[in-house]
């Protein structure tokens, strides 16, 4: 008797190696994904806060230059000048920086004093509290009729313009030194004419890196201060103030528009 029996076909299933092998291969093609994910958001983040620093620094120099072109000098006292305290060097500088001015650069349209005479005060301040990120910051006041009791260290506004400013620094024209077309630019970091102008200064902002182990950015400008000479040879006119006068112009005419608010 012939017995015919159902045929079954062949079936064989993964091997636990072949598994590994496709578990490695996926872990792999994870990490790689994962990987350049990372990249992508990360010099992305780099790029925008290169963008965003750049544009900080633009606009604080924009309305540095236009505030130290209108500076001047309001009479020949001690002090009325251009005061310069030196603090640092380089990326650790915390320079200060203070001039009598007119115009509504670095203290905004709607300040009262913005067109009369008054004083600003630039430095890097120190973090203090979450609503105190610390960065470069102007202080503002009005130059004359204050009380007897007005004291500009408690007294006057303080306003931090951006806070991704670390280092300032600043260095002056050497008004000792004669200067020729050949002759390279001598700065100093000293100011002992604390009731004249310099010539001219050369100011430089470092901003707070894009990343945490990467070198800050550094943005430098040279000013002229166009009072400068008339300070130095009040004979030229009656006064600084006469001088502005008589140049049908006021010392505030180098423009510049309000701060920019803090950010976070």
């Amino acid at each position: 008797m012939i017995v015919f029996r159902r045929f079954r076909p062949f079936r064989r299933g993964f091997t636990l190696v072949e598994l590994l092998i496709a578990l490695s291969i996926l872990g792999l093609i994870s990490v790689m994904l994962a990987t350049s994910f990372y990249s992508v958001n990360r010099s992305w983040a780099v790029g925008r806060e290169v963008i965003d620093s750049g544009g900080h620094s633009d606009y604080l120099m924009e309305q540095l230059t236009a505030a130290l072109r209108s500076a001047y000098t309001p009479g020949t006292g001690e002090k009325h000048g251009f005061i310069f305290v030196d603090d640092g060097e380089e990326r650790d500088a915390k320079d200060t920086i203070e001039w009598s001015k007119i115009g509504s650069a670095l203290v905004s349209e709607e300040a009262r004093y913005a067109e009369v005479p008054h004083r600003v005060r630039v430095y890097v301040s120190e973090p203090d509290g979450p609503g105190h990120p610390g960065g470069f910051t102007v202080k503002a006041w009005r130059q004359d009729l204050q009380t007897e009791e007005f004291d500009p260290e408690e007294d006057a506004a303080e306003l931090c313009l951006s806070p991704r400013v670390i280092a300032f620094n600043c260095r002056m024209l050497d008004p000792d030194t004669p200067r020729t077309a050949d002759d390279e630019i001598n700065w100093v970091d000293a100011w002992t004419k604390t009731n004249t102008l310099p010539d001219a200064v050369e100011i430089t902002l470092w901003m707070r890196p894009p990343e945490e182990d990467a070198d800050p950015i550094e943005r430098r400008r040279i000013v002229e201060l166009p009072m400068g000479a008339l300070s130095k040879n009040p004979e030229s006119g009656a006064n600084s103030g006469a001088g502005v006068r008589q140049s049908g112009r006021r010392p505030g005419a180098a423009g510049g528009g309000g701060p920019m608010p803090p950010h976070r």
